[in-house]
């Protein structure tokens, strides 16, 4: 991923050898360097090697690789407007050490060590600013055993099984725009803008408390990184299934394809999840997707021609909350699903790289709201009164619908400079606390132009 391999620093031997050679060649005027010609590249080495990143030992490779990816995000609530820097959270910034070493003929073992770094936080900003939501968190830390023949078993906190089903696109876009982007740039996990009146009034409720709750992304249908075990399979004629169960408990099964037909180029995939990680504190902002036990279907697929540079990516996920019901305390709509389609062109019109121009199309359908205390664990349903002018409502269901157009152009294969505009528009309708009346809101839409750039190392 991104990038070269830091070798050890014991290469100055080779230098030191080659050196000795060029003065076994050179002209017999070369003596007047002096006498300790020999004794200067020796220090000189010596410096090299204290300051070339090493291994532990000379069996496990170690590559180092990460990106950066900062950005301009601006907005209009249709009231206010205002411009913020932050990390992009479409694809956080990162550094990555991934190590390996061969057991025996056919067999191998590693490791994959993965940092996350934030500057302000993108999916937490709103009307009120960027706050400083920052810091580095662990994105991977497990380790993995691989036979040729047989696949390969992680163990650690790593992607599951699902993790990047709803995200497979042959375009160069992943890094700012496509399925999972919308959430961070409105908000997920019950964060982010706030929602406007058509009056003018900013409500206390955000764009996040409307989208798929937990750390799996606002799309439903999408994995993430947990604490698990899984298995890959090798890949046969194109195909890849995976499978992977950890925390207390989430499982999910997936199968991926890639490969080339009639000068296309295809990719696609499907994963199930089911997760009764609901119980516990702690997955307040982790595993928990529902009030109840849930079970959650994704896919996406996409298509390019190789020669024209033509392509679509599209992708589609459902998820069901089996404890809404109850919540309740009647029949709801448990259901919350989203589809998103991107099409474009990527071709080098330029020398420099690759050009991406693209629109895209964006629809999340959620059933019943619920809100769950950080303190206590308790879920509750959602609360959306400040969205009306008047009355106690709850969220019956909500949609939000967006469309988007953006350029992405890479420049030598390892800098991308993007901008993308996205228009957002969500409809509530709301619920008096008997169930005997429903009311839909007055909201006014939100816009956002993303403007930043992703450099890999």
């Amino acid at each position: 991923m991104f990038g070269g391999t830091y070798k050890r620093a014991g290469f100055a031997a080779g230098v030191a050898a080659a050196g000795l050679a060029l003065a076994g060649t050179a002209p017999a005027s070369a003596a007047d360097l002096g006498g300790n010609c020999c004794a200067d590249l020796e220090e000189r080495v010596a410096e090299l090697e204290a300051t070339t990143a090493r291994k532990g030992n000379r069996k496990v490779s170690l590559t180092v690789s990460g990106f950066v990816n900062e950005a301009l995000l601006g907005w209009d609530d249709g009231r206010e407007r205002n411009a913020y820097v932050v990390t992009n959270e479409t694809a956080q910034d990162r550094v990555r050490f991934l190590g390996q070493a061969e057991i025996t003929k056919g067999w191998t073992a590693g490791y994959l060590l993965e940092l996350g770094l934030r500057g302000a936080r993108e999916d937490r900003v709103n009307q009120n600013g960027p706050g400083s939501d920052n810091g580095v968190s662990v994105r991977h830390s497990a380790w993995y055993l691989a036979g040729k023949e047989y696949g390969k078993v992680w163990v650690g906190q790593t992607s599951d099984a699902a993790d990047g089903i709803t995200e497979i696109n042959l375009a160069n876009t992943n890094h700012f725009a496509y399925s999972n982007s919308w959430g961070n740039t409105f908000g997920d996990g019950g964060s982010g803008f706030f929602v406007r009146q058509k009056n003018g009034t900013l409500s206390s409720v955000k764009y996040g408390q409307f989208v798929a709750p937990g750390a799996q992304q606002a799309n439903p249908g999408e994995g993430h990184r947990f604490n698990v075990v899984k298995y890959e399979s090798p890949t046969i004629a194109g195909f890849t299934a995976s499978a992977s169960w950890g925390e207390d408990d989430i499982w999910n099964v997936a199968l991926r394809y890639a490969g080339e037909y009639s000068g296309f180029k295809l990719a696609g995939g499907v994963a199930y999840t089911q997760s009764n990680d609901v119980t516990t504190p702690d997955h307040v902002s982790g595993v928990q997707r529902g009030v109840g036990d849930t079970s959650e279907i994704g896919l996406s697929g996409s298509i390019l021609h190789v020669e024209t540079g033509l392509y679509a990516s599209g992708a589609y996920g459902r998820l069901h909350d089996a404890g809404l019901d109850n919540l309740y305390g009647r029949d709801v709509d448990e259901e919350t699903n989203f589809w998103t389609l991107q099409a474009g062109i990527e071709r080098k019109f330029l020398p420099i790289g690759k050009t991406t121009i693209f629109g895209e199309y964006y629809q999340l359908d959620r059933g019943a709201g619920f809100t769950t205390s950080s303190s206590t664990s308790v879920s509750s349903r959602l609360n959306v009164s400040s969205l009306f002018t008047s009355g106690t409502w709850y969220a019956d269901n909500s949609q939000i619908r967006g469309w988007s157009i953006g350029l992405n152009q890479n420049l030598s294969e390892v800098v991308d400079l993007y901008i993308d505009y996205k228009h957002v528009q969500l409809d509530v309708t709301g619920v008096n606390a008997t169930g005997t009346a429903t009311a839909k809101a007055n909201l006014d839409d939100i816009q956002f132009i993303t403007a930043g750039a992703q450099i890999k190392f």
